[in-house]
C-alpha cells in the first residue's frame, strides 16, 4: 500500500484495521490460494492496473505511518503519567 499497489493480504489479526476488502485491497482466508490468485488474475488484467488504488494508500500512511503515531503516543503517555502525578497529590 505504501508503494501506492492494492494488496492482497490474509484476514488475521491487526490487518483488517489497514486494509477495507475491496477499497484498499482484497482480503482472503489464511490458505486460500485459490481466492487470493483469482484477486490477482482480476487486478492484473485490468487495463489501469488498478490506478484508482493509490488514493487510498494515503489512508494507512495516515492510520499507521510510525512518524504520525509515535507523537501520539508520547502525548497519551505524557498524560497519563500527568494525571497519576495530579492524582497522589
Amino acid at each position: 500500500m505504501a508503494c501506492e499497489v492494492p494488496v492482497i493480504a490474509t484476514n488475521v489479526g491487526g490487518v483488517p484495521e489497514v486494509v477495507e476488502h475491496g477499497v484498499d485491497g482484497f482480503l482472503v482466508e489464511p490458505g486460500d490460494v485459490k481466492e487470493a490468485g483469482r484477486y490477482a488474475i482480476e487486478l492484473l488484467s485490468r487495463a489501469d492496473r488498478g490506478a484508482r488504488w493509490p488514493a487510498r494508500s494515503h489512508h494507512a500512511k495516515r492510520k499507521f505511518c510510525a512518524n504520525d503515531v509515535i507523537p501520539q503516543y508520547e502525548r497519551y503517555y505524557q498524560r497519563v503519567l500527568e494525571s497519576a502525578s495530579a492524582a497522589k497529590a
